[in-house]
């Protein structure tokens, strides 16, 4: 019974309903669209309800796809979608982060992004059982760029393993409040890093106060919330330097920068090289 009440969330009518039989898969080839969603863990989006609209790099050119009930989006590392939220939609969406799994179940009504409710859930990314092999069977296919069925059997398999490893968390003793905040945080940064973020309105977000958010980063995360979100903001801006001829503008209002000249003060204090040089050196032959 215990285990029923923890997933009363996990949308298991929808999903039994409306199998996965089709997988879009985001590329990186052609440069990202602006506020374009890209980050450095693979994701998986599953459309509950409703139209799904995206924008996605299909085969290096820039294509709109509409995704129901029934078809997937899946995005590997430092692949981008633009999701257009023109249509009333209810998905899930499956992170697979570094140090942990991020669920989300997203419900946004037709033209209002603004009044999108996210409900999240995360427990530690597992590191052994069957996975971590589908994720990276779902990577290989994608690295090849092959239009495979596969990306189907692997997808729907790997929804029952969340599922499963969520059951089985569920029985096992959880994360300290202060650690699984951190983390929640932590991946919410990596993945909105392009936008208006402070300390102040992201704590107002997870409901803490922002000192408590900056005792947090400071005790348990070695460094304090302002220079975690700027190596995020750096680390980011690498991939775009070394990944596409964006001009610095781009690249600094890509990553969260208001300023580029402030951008490349602070790239330069943190890679004790400019980001033009850096980009140079990134894209000499070997």
């Amino acid at each position: 019974m215990a285990d029923r009440v923890k997933l009363d969330w996990w949308p298991e009518r929808q999903l039994r309903r409306h199998p996965v039989r089709e997988v879009f898969v985001c590329g990186h080839q052609v440069q990202p669209p602006l506020e374009s969603h890209v980050v450095n863990f693979p994701r998986l989006e599953i459309p509950l309800s409703g139209c799904y609209e995206n924008r996605i790099d299909a085969g290096g050119r820039p294509v709109t796809v509409r995704l129901r009930p029934g078809t997937a989006l899946f995005a590997p590392n430092n692949c981008w979608n633009l999701p257009s939220w023109r249509r009333k939609v209810k998905l899930m969406s499956l992170l697979f982060g570094h140090r942990q799994l991020g669920i989300s179940i997203v419900s946004a009504p037709a033209g209002h992004q603004q009044q999108m409710t996210v409900h999240k859930f995360s427990l530690p990314r597992p590191v052994t059982g069957p996975l971590p092999c589908i994720l990276q069977a779902m990577l290989e296919l994608a690295a090849r760029r092959e239009v495979s069925a596969t990306y189907a059997e692997l997808t729907r398999a790997m929804i029952q393993c969340v599922k499963v490893t969520v059951l089985e968390s569920s029985g096992q003793k959880p994360l300290g409040r202060t650690e699984a905040l951190l983390q929640r945080v932590c991946v919410h940064l990596q993945g909105h890093y392009q936008s208006d973020l402070s300390r102040d309105t992201v704590a107002r977000q997870f409901g803490v106060s922002p000192n408590h958010l900056s005792r947090l980063f400071q005790t348990h995360g070695h460094m304090t919330f302002s220079n975690y979100l700027t190596h995020v903001r750096i680390d980011r801006a690498k991939h775009l330097l070394r990944s596409y001829n964006l001009k610095l503008d781009d690249i600094a209002a890509r990553c969260g920068f208001n300023d580029t000249p402030y951008f490349c003060r602070v790239f330069k204090r943190l890679t004790k090289s400019t980001p033009a040089a850096w980009r140079a050196r990134m894209r000499l032959p070997d």
